[in-house]
């Protein structure tokens, strides 16, 4: 019982010693109704690692809200491979659990990431995969009337089966 009430007080303790920007980040997620939709203008969209692991890559994306105010959007992106010549392959399957998890919001000046996975062609069975060549990829948002073309340099399977995926956005 002595363990109990020595975690509950400190439990007590540490909620109250958060800092302002600590509570916001652990309010409700529906708080985010009231938050205006973000604008293509209020975000920048760029590259973050590129990691590689049994067979497949992941590139994370960076969406950081450079307006002084919040925004919010529903987090839910696609993807698409680009050539010099065009769009390559497949859409991004939708993410998993769209529709549920309400709306993130993006502090002005903060960031959400979202990460872009596909399968690297070498150890895949060349008839399922039919790699080509992207040079870059397209990034939409639901809510967010816009796309983001980033440059990525990387060979791609072009199949259903094969096609990329990608993450809801999420803020840390």
């Amino acid at each position: 019982m002595t363990r109990f009430r020595t975690l509950a007080a400190l439990v007590a303790v540490s909620a109250v010693a958060l800092p302002a920007s600590a509570a916001t980040a652990l309010a409700p997620v529906s708080a985010g109704a009231a938050v205006p939709v973000c604008s293509p203008g209020d975000l920048h969209v760029g590259k973050g690692h590129l990691e590689g692991a049994a067979g497949s890559r992941f590139q994370t994306v960076r969406v950081t809200n450079t307006s002084a105010e919040d925004c919010s959007t529903t987090g839910l992106t696609r993807y698409r491979f680009r050539s010099a010549h065009g769009p390559i392959g497949y859409k991004s399957t939708r993410n998993p659990g769209a529709g549920s998890g309400g709306r993130v919001v993006i502090e002005a000046g903060h960031t959400a990431r979202s990460v872009l996975s596909w399968v690297d062609p070498g150890p895949t069975v060349p008839s399922q995969c039919r790699a080509g060549d992207a040079v870059a990829f397209r990034m939409t948002i639901n809510d967010v009337d816009a796309y983001f073309r980033l440059p990525l340099a990387v060979n791609v399977c072009t199949t259903r089966k094969y096609r990329p995926h990608g993450t809801r956005l999420s803020v840390r």
